[in-house]
């Protein structure tokens, strides 16, 4: 599966756990979501460990580091979104036809 509106993929590489408070992000005034720096700032703010920010953001940007995150261009961005849209059209239109043949089954073997 992946995140259709930030397009990232939901792999091991690109996933944290995390408890339930800390994972629902909060959206901007436009409904976009804010980014994880500003997230951030708002998880630890609303625990009262706003003076834990600093150190967790230096531990996460210590991680893209040390696992060489690629830095990409606004058209890279743009391509990833393009596929990412793509993959969702594809899983939902097959998903739909899964359902379909499924109902045609139940259908065919039930009555």
């Amino acid at each position: 599966m992946f995140n259709r509106t930030e397009y990232g993929l939901h792999h091991p590489g690109n996933v944290v756990p995390c408890c339930k408070f800390c994972n629902k992000r909060e959206r901007n005034d436009d409904s976009t979501y804010s980014n994880w720096e500003d997230h951030l700032k708002k998880i630890c703010e609303a625990r009262s460990e706003g003076s834990l920010f600093i150190t967790r953001k230096s531990k996460i940007y210590s991680n893209i580091k040390k696992y060489n995150y690629p830095d990409l261009t606004t058209n890279e961005n743009h391509a990833i979104r393009v596929i990412a849209n793509s993959l969702y059209e594809n899983i939902k239109m097959e998903s739909e036809k899964s359902l379909t043949l499924y109902k045609q089954l139940d259908e065919a073997f039930v009555k």
